[in-house]
């Protein structure tokens, strides 16, 4: 019993590590990583750049070596806020991760 409550309690802190960032406002919204894509993009539109990478994900097998297990996408959409900070919002296979002001 003991251990389940660990365990839940460690997942709980990983999740709020996930969602950890900055967040910024776009027109009334306060844009964070706990939104969705399309969330972000009905709120802010289309951001003012993105760039995206693709990388095949591999596994390691038994026999040694890997083998293919997918691909994995990260995009960086920059959205720029009505007082002129850059923000920089990471997206991991669909999903927001981070959200960094731009230097």
């Amino acid at each position: 019993m003991r251990a389940g409550i660990v365990a839940v309690l460690i997942a709980s802190m990983l999740s709020t590590a996930a969602v950890a960032g900055e967040s910024f406002r776009c027109g009334q919204w306060i844009i964070s990583a706990e939104l969705s894509v399309a969330e972000l993009r009905g709120k802010c539109g289309e951001p003012l750049t993105k760039d995206s990478k693709t990388v095949e994900v591999r596994g390691a097998i038994a026999a040694g070596g890997s083998v293919a297990r997918g691909t994995s996408t990260t995009e960086h959409w920059t959205y720029k806020t009505g007082g002129g900070a850059r923000y920089v919002v990471t997206i991991v296979d669909g999903v927001i991760k981070d959200i960094e002001r731009a230097q």
